[in-house]
């Protein structure tokens, strides 16, 4: 009986991608650069003959242990060891890049993205698994094709200290992804290692791809035959169908959580939002915020009856983006009518979108004062070079308090106004108004400001989105401390946005940063929309802990 697969991982040197040599010239230019990086000196033909050397002993050595360096051990231990120690580790992902482009030009197999998003949509759960000695390359490859979050796991022999083919690399792949050994395919391209390394791990399925390296009457032991050869990666599509599930996108092994997923995460990510509905059950999303970077494009090459929809960010369609709102001061806190009522009117749009597509509320971004922002650029800037306590940062938190005090009574005035016109809209049409917290602290609004809004409607009307994120930077630059919002506003929080912080950089992956969410959870009320908003950054491995991590820590709950 054919087991059925359910994760395929692929290798990626000479199964996604090829190499072909460099020119002298070429490879002479860049080992040149290397030199000079490093203060080097002397013929540099002979400098990479003499690294060749090293690294052709290493290789030796690594296929004996079956143990893979960092490019910081490498390059110190084995390639240079002659040179400054602090150096070459400072400099050994730039070096190890340089030598490795001197040996050949990497190209991508023109099928990889289309074969990849293929099983993708066909409901497999993707990974690689692979020996480099570069932990850059192949986040740069999937990047360049557009497709990282096709992948929930990215596993490099470089990284984990181990390789093919020993046969717990591909079984750390398949824990991490929760799924079993006999669940899973690998494709590679080399018999006695990819091959060795899946059979010994249980895998139920080997892919040898031959591009032009394995005759078909080539002779291997047992362990080394694979269960399929091909000569195209397109040709994997003939192999693994489409799986049946409901819409290719749940395992019955996977647990879902009551949270929603912003299409924040969509972008560089996955090329469409049907595949980023996919991504977030797949992950263990039960619902999904549709933000403002969705244009109404977009929205109209997806099934928005996919999944459920939470809520909408506004200004979503974002037909006129964020960016270009800001310029043109289009903002509900627009001293001039003729751009406060546009700013209005796209917060209308994602009203109606709302009604469109059954979600709850919409998130608003409450405006801000027009005031240049060099203050706060330079008080982050202390801050980040760990200066926060000094009495110029001091001196400047003060100055921004006492100019925000001078300049934010009209402008907030506009936005009661807005809000007010826009509570009237919304109110017949069902959808509530969520007020977040922002980021800068020339935005609005306060907690003050926050508790005069809302004060303009009901509970059923308008309420409160917290941003974890935002708070928390706000009060590492000494505004607004982050439990007054949660104290002041907890019951009439409607919604929040997760997400942690490193130094002042925000949307993190939750579990990854500096945030204390134990301390928050008792605050965050039940019947509360939870929304995890995270930047293009943060790897598929990463959102699916960031989940596990946060039901740890009683911040959201799993339904099944």
């Amino acid at each position: 009986m054919m087991v059925e697969i359910e994760a395929i991982l692929f290798d990626v040197g000479g199964t996604l991608r090829n190499s072909t040599p460099k020119s002298r010239g070429e490879k002479i230019s860049l080992v040149c650069q290397l030199m000079k990086l490093i203060g080097a000196e002397g013929d540099p033909l002979a400098f990479s003959r003499r690294m060749a050397r090293r690294y052709a002993a290493y290789r030796t050595w690594a296929q004996e242990t079956l143990v893979e360096l960092s490019e910081a051990d490498l390059w110190a231990q084995w390639i240079l060891p002659e040179f400054p120690q602090e150096t070459i580790r400072l400099n050994a992902v730039q070096l190890n890049q340089l030598y490795r482009e001197s040996t050949g030009t990497r190209k991508v197999d023109p099928m990889t993205r289309d074969v990849v998003l293929e099983l993708f949509r066909r409901g497999y759960r993707l990974g690689i698994v692979s020996n480099t000695t570069s932990s850059v390359e192949v986040p740069a490859l999937l990047k360049e094709l557009g497709i990282p979050g096709c992948f929930e796991t990215v596993i490099l022999s470089t990284v984990v200290g181990k390789r093919k083919p020993d046969p717990g690399i591909l079984l750390d792949a398949a824990a991490r992804m929760g799924v079993k050994p006999e669940g899973c395919a690998y494709i590679g391209d080399r018999p006695e290692r990819d091959v060795a390394a899946a059979r010994s791990a249980g895998f139920a399925r080997t892919v040898l791809i031959r591009n032009g390296k394995s005759p078909s009457n080539s002779i291997h032991p047992l362990d080394f035959v694979p269960e399929h050869v091909i000569d195209h990666l397109d040709e994997l599509l003939e192999i693994f169908p489409a799986r049946q599930l409901s819409h290719g996108a749940r395992s019955h092994r996977s647990a879902v959580y009551d949270v929603a997923f912003s299409t924040m995460w969509m972008r560089k990510n996955l090329p469409s939002l049907n595949d980023f509905f996919l991504a977030a059950q797949r992950f263990g999303f039960a619902k999904v915020e549709l933000n403002h970077q969705m244009n109404s494009a977009i929205l109209q090459e997806a099934d928005l009856n996919r999944v459920k929809i939470s809520s909408i960010h506004e200004p979503c369609p974002a037909d006129i983006s964020m960016d270009q709102l800001k310029q043109r001061d289009w903002l509900i806190s627009a001293l001039d009518e003729e751009r406060r009522l546009p700013g209005v009117e796209a917060v209308k749009r994602s009203i109606d979108l709302a009604c469109q597509v059954g979600a709850a509320y919409i998130v608003v971004h409450a405006g801000s004062i027009n005031s240049s922002q060099n203050l706060e650029r330079k008080l982050r800037s202390l801050y980040e070079n760990g200066q926060a306590g000094s009495a110029e940062f001091q001196a400047l938190v003060e100055e921004m308090r006492t100019e925000r005090l001078a300049l934010a009574g009209e402008h907030f005035s506009a936005v009661q106004r807005s809000i007010q016109e826009l509570i009237d809209y919304a109110a017949p049409k069902g959808i509530r108004l969520g007020i977040e917290n922002r980021y800068h602290f020339l935005e609005f609004p306060s907690p003050d400001e926050l508790e005069i809004l809302l004060q303009l409607g009901g509970a059923d009307q308008i309420g409160f989105v917290f941003d974890a994120g935002h708070s928390y930077t706000l009060d590492r630059l000494s505004f607004y401390p982050q439990m007054e919002w949660l104290e002041r506003f907890s019951q009439r929080m409607i919604g929040m946005h997760l997400h942690d912080v490193v130094g002042l950089i925000d949307h993190h992956a939750p579990g990854t940063g500096e945030i204390d969410f134990d301390r928050i959870a008792p605050y965050l009320p039940d019947a509360a929309n939870r929304t995890f908003e995270l930047q293009v950054f943060n790897s598929a491995e990463k959102v699916k802990a960031s989940l596990e991590y946060l039901a740890a820590h009683r911040c959201i709950q799993k339904i099944s």
